[in-house]
């Protein structure tokens, strides 16, 4: 099977974003940092208050600035460690899942699945005042797409730069899976390392049902040859 040209422009520009972010928020004073990620991050008890008020008065002012987090909050991060590990992520399966399917449908999975992933986040710690913040939902969403490709269709190898040949995209997939299996274990078993395992299982399963539909209803122009 032929394989397609690496297709990492549109990766490289949410690389480029998440550390334009980042280096901004570090350029802060502390105070004025905290009141940063205050307002982007996702704050849960903020959110669901903005939730019970789009209930009782509609789409007002106040619940629009609210729900803005549901983007925002996936290009904030804690710090260098932070933000390090999950560009890796974020290069590898953002690459594959171009060569996939495609720049605009990455670009759609990659929002939704953040999306999904805050909201996870936020019904399951309703009450907690600690901003949630980080791409690694909308990159778990990245490895539930990919995997749900990988099940439905003969994905060719993927080539991502600097790893030398193609990689076995049944490797990729199994390495999305474990992620998948690890981040599913620590929610269920509420560890408390600060680290928000309930966006990481949203973002996968929001991933893998938005790969599902287009699995379903569309055929890439790879699958033709």
């Amino acid at each position: 099977m032929a394989r397609r040209p690496l297709q990492s422009l549109e990766v490289v520009a949410l690389v480029v974003l998440n550390f334009a972010v980042f280096f901004y928020e570090q350029s802060l004073r502390p105070m004025a940092r905290a009141l940063f990620v205050d307002r982007y991050g996702a704050v849960p008890a903020v959110m669901w208050d903005a939730w019970r008020s789009f209930q009782e008065a509609g789409l007002v002012h106040g619940v629009l600035l609210a729900a803005l987090p549901l983007v925002t909050a996936n290009y904030l991060h804690a710090d260098i460690t932070h933000i390090g590990g999950n560009m890796l992520f974020l290069w590898v399966f953002a690459n594959v899942l171009s060569q996939t399917v495609g720049r605009t449908l990455l670009l759609v999975i990659y929002l939704v699945a953040g999306m999904v992933a805050v909201l996870v986040h936020v019904h399951a710690n309703p009450t907690s005042e600690v901003p949630m913040v980080g791409a690694s939902g909308a990159i778990a969403g990245l490895e539930g797409a990919y995997f749900t490709f990988v099940y439905r269709w003969e994905v060719p190898h993927a080539t991502v730069w600097p790893i030398e040949g193609p990689v076995p995209a049944a490797r990729l997939a199994f390495l999305a899976v474990a992620n998948l299996v690890l981040d599913t274990g620590a929610f269920v078993g509420h560890s408390r390392d600060n680290v928000a395992y309930g966006a990481h299982v949203g973002g996968f399963l929001g991933g893998a049902l938005v790969a599902m539909v287009i699995a379903t209803v569309w055929r890439p122009v790879w699958r033709e040859r």
